[in-house]
C-alpha cells in the first residue's frame, strides 16, 4: 500500500463556517458556483478544509478609489 496518500480534512459547510467564523450562506455560495473544493456525501456537501483556507488567502480586495467625486454622497431619489 501507498503511504504517500494524504487524505484531506473535510468538513460540512457548517462546521467549515463556524471554523472560519463565516456566515453559512457564504460557504454556501462559494461551494454551489465550485469556487472551492468540496463533494457532495449523501444529503450533505463536505467542504476540503485546506483548499477553502488557501481560497481565502488567495482573494484580494482592492482599495477604494478615494477622490473628491467619491468622497461625495448622492442622495437616493425615489420615482
Amino acid at each position: 500500500m501507498n503511504d504517500d496518500i494524504r487524505v484531506p480534512r473535510m468538513l460540512t459547510i457548517r462546521e467549515t463556517a463556524e471554523l472560519f467564523k463565516l456566515p453559512v450562506h457564504f460557504v454556501r455560495q462559494k461551494v454551489s458556483t465550485g469556487e472551492v473544493a468540496a463533494v457532495r456525501a449523501g444529503r450533505k456537501f463536505l467542504v476540503n478544509v485546506d483548499k477553502f483556507a488557501e481560497y481565502l488567502n488567495s482573494c484580494t480586495v482592492q482599495p477604494a478609489e478615494t477622490s473628491a467625486s467619491a468622497a461625495r454622497i448622492e442622495p437616493i431619489k425615489f420615482r
